[in-house]
């Protein structure tokens, strides 16, 4: 009986430390200890409030869709910085922005991510008051408020 107990001990120590050395070299490892839940603010901005940003002036709107969307509407006065193309529109709007500028990125559909990519890129260029208004263009355009069509303003 003994002999059998250490075999058993002998094939689970072998079985983790394989376990534990396929995971280190996975692409999709596991992580040993879970990351902390950090409380993220919601993402979003609600109708009525990027509205009455967009009214006063108070912040800049970035239209996060492609720019031939962009040019057939857009929100008035916005800008296009495309998500998928971000570095190469970004550059004319940069001088605009400060860290602490309210920014209002937006796109079309309830299922777009654009906006969502373009707030990421954002944050990590260290904007830190970024919000999203969702399914923005369609919003904006069925509350018929101001829009605009062609290229930048």
């Amino acid at each position: 009986m003994w002999r059998t107990l250490q075999r058993a001990l002998v094939v689970t120590i072998a079985g983790a430390v394989l376990g534990l050395a396929a995971n280190a070299v996975s692409p999709r490892r596991i992580p040993y200890i879970a990351p902390p839940v950090v409380n993220v603010p919601s993402d979003f901005i609600p109708f009525d409030e990027a509205q009455a940003l967009w009214r006063s002036g108070e912040a800049i709107f970035l239209d996060a869709r492609a720019p031939a969307d962009y040019a057939a509407g857009h929100i008035g006065n916005a800008f296009n910085v495309p998500a998928e193309n971000f570095d190469a529109h970004y550059s004319p709007v940069a001088g605009m922005l400060t860290p602490a500028s309210r920014i209002v990125t937006y796109c079309d559909g309830l299922e777009c991510d654009l906006s969502h990519h373009l707030t990421d890129r954002l944050r990590q260029l260290g904007y830190t008051n970024v919000h999203i208004l969702k399914n923005g263009w369609t919003v904006w355009r069925n509350a018929g408020l101001a829009t605009s069509t062609g290229g930048q303003p």
